[in-house]
């Protein structure tokens, strides 16, 4: 019953708060677009969309790799390039690009006449500040910010990047989600880490910031400057704050809100309802690796001990977790690079072989380890993680497993700010679970969990690890050609299967899910990687009105 009540509240709120416009309120049969009558889309109409959260403190997402303000990103943000459904490069703020022979000057030609949403003149100058203001904010600019040999916009069409030397993965550090846009004019001269336009952005995609209802919703309304005119066609865009997955669910079926991304678990129920027509679940078939982790930290005992994090890793049995939590829409790791990466994952290192599920060797090596069963147990340790789904789940399946073989595990559910700040900043934490995006390629989102860290950016290498021998690897696999880069990336892999600052447990699939009263959702979902809908191309016909 309490449950019941907390959906129906839930319901309520969102009726009666996030989907206030403006004017007031628009029930949900009222807000859609008009329909010309040689069936071509006008403009008109809101989507309502949900985000996994109460609070978000930072929308702006050169700063944070958060989900939520990923998700929004993709309304208000644009960038110099971004991919379609098969991952090819598609231009943006950038027409065009060139890269010098040596592979250390890139040079971008960038698109005339585009304004921001507060309606001033866009240029070259914005981009080279983007990078020089926000770059050491970005964790996925950990690998190119030191190489940065210059910067420069000789004038107002042109961009110039000078590296010190060839980083292969360069244009992919450059797309939209990745290197989102900002505004010299509003961030010049000012504190870029606490400025208000973090939570009220001003940017170049096809909606504006316009209202944030404190723990209720944030709404972008059309941008009257967006480059890609006519577009958008709908009047806003509606963000939802529903932490819990299954209110977002039972919203999206109910038809209170038109867009969710669903957790894994969640798809087969999500898959069942669109058999009714009115909903339609969208897989990305080329989807960045989302890779579920624990982190150690190897600043105090015991996970500074390699036998320890050894057997902790053979003490889970992943095909459990891929069968339980994501419901076998997910498939075990089988190294530090992910199998999407397919011209740099090499079969040779296998998680499933090298640490496979097997308790007795676990505890074999905690005995070497000297942590012998006393009285049933061996040693006492924090598991900290957000407090989302799925790492609720998952936490509870690892300790489960950890309990077994002699281990007290505390689990520590934590909001997620709090949970960065512990793990990312004070470091104060034994293990730490979350899923980790690979991006495109290994320097966008599989370097930063182990290459050498001195700083506090979340989802950068929080586990003290700083090896050396594999900086050095990992530079030279990103600077050779792209055909010569698996021998160095099986290296990379070999290490970190020897070393294990971080297990790899799981890689998912992705899904999207909305309802089918829009039209043009083919090419709304023509995207790869993490990117999400803007919503620039979606519209609804007159009779959905």
């Amino acid at each position: 019953m309490a449950y019941t009540n907390k959906l129906n509240h839930a319901r309520t709120t969102l009726k009666t708060s996030a989907l206030s416009l403006l004017a007031g309120t628009i029930s949900l049969c009222a807000i859609s677009a008009a329909l010309a009558d040689d069936g071509t889309p006008v403009k008109g109409g809101t989507v309502i969309a949900t985000l996994n959260a109460t609070t978000i403190p930072n929308l702006n997402t050169q700063m944070t790799s958060a989900v939520p303000p990923l998700h929004a990103a993709d309304v208000w943000a644009d960038g110099l390039m971004t991919y379609d459904s098969g991952g090819n490069r598609l231009p943006r703020l950038a027409t065009r690009w060139e890269i010098s022979d040596d592979g250390k000057t890139y040079t971008f030609h960038i698109r005339e006449g585009v304004k921001w949403s507060d309606g001033k003149p866009f240029s070259a100058v914005d981009v080279a500040f983007t990078l020089e203001a926000f770059g050491k904010f970005n964790t996925y600019l950990t690998k190119l910010i030191p190489l940065i040999e210059k910067v420069s916009a000789p004038d107002e069409k042109t961009f110039v990047l000078q590296l010190k030397q060839p980083l292969t993965a360069t244009l992919d550090l450059f797309d939209k989600e990745v290197f989102p846009l900002m505004p010299k004019h509003i961030y010049e001269g000012k504190d870029v880490a606490t400025h208000p336009a973090n939570l009220a952005p001003v940017g170049l995609g096809p909606f504006k910031f316009d209202k944030w209802v404190s723990g209720q919703s944030i709404t972008f309304v059309r941008n009257p400057y967006y480059w890609e005119a006519p577009k958008p066609y709908l009047d806003s865009v509606v963000f939802a704050l529903i932490p819990n997955a299954q209110q977002r669910l039972n919203a999206l079926i109910n038809g209170e809100v038109n867009w969710f991304r669903p957790e894994v678990v969640q798809v087969p129920a999500t898959q069942q309802a669109a058999k009714k027509g009115t909903i339609r679940v969208v897989q990305i078939m080329t989807n960045a690796p989302e890779t579920a982790v624990i982190d150690f930290n190897l600043r105090r005992a015991p996970m500074n001990n390699v036998k320890v994090r050894q057997a902790l890793f053979h003490a889970i049995d992943r095909q459990r977790i891929v069968r339980d939590v994501y419901q076998g829409l997910a498939e075990t790791a089988k190294s530090a690079i992910p199998t999407q990466f397919k011209n740099l994952h090499d079969t040779s290192i296998n998680y499933d072989t090298m640490y496979g599920y097997d308790i007795k060797r676990a505890g074999t090596l905690l005995d070497e380890a000297g942590y012998p069963l006393k009285d049933g147990k061996r040693f006492q340790i924090e598991l900290a993680l957000p407090a989302v789904a799925p790492y609720d789940a998952l936490a509870q399946v690892v300790q489960a497993q950890w309990t077994a073989l002699g281990i007290d595990v505390k689990l520590s559910a934590l909001d997620q700010q709090i949970w960065i700040n512990k793990v990312y900043t004070q470091h104060d934490f034994d293990a730490s679970i979350i899923a980790l995006t690979g991006r495109s390629n290994p320097v966008l989102g599989v370097d930063r969990s182990f290459v050498c860290n001195q700083s506090s950016v979340p989802y950068a290498n929080p586990t003290g690890y700083c090896n050396p021998e594999f900086d050095k690897v990992a530079s030279l696999a990103s600077a050779v050609p792209l055909d010569q880069q698996k021998a160095h990336y099986k290296t990379y892999a070999e290490i970190i299967a020897r070393d294990l600052n971080q297990i790899a447990l799981t890689n998912a699939q992705a899904f999207e899910a909305v309802t089918t009263n829009f039209k043009n959702l083919d090419a709304q979902f023509n995207f790869s990687f993490n990117t999400h809908p803007n919503w620039a191309e979606a519209w609804l016909p007159k009779d959905k009105q």
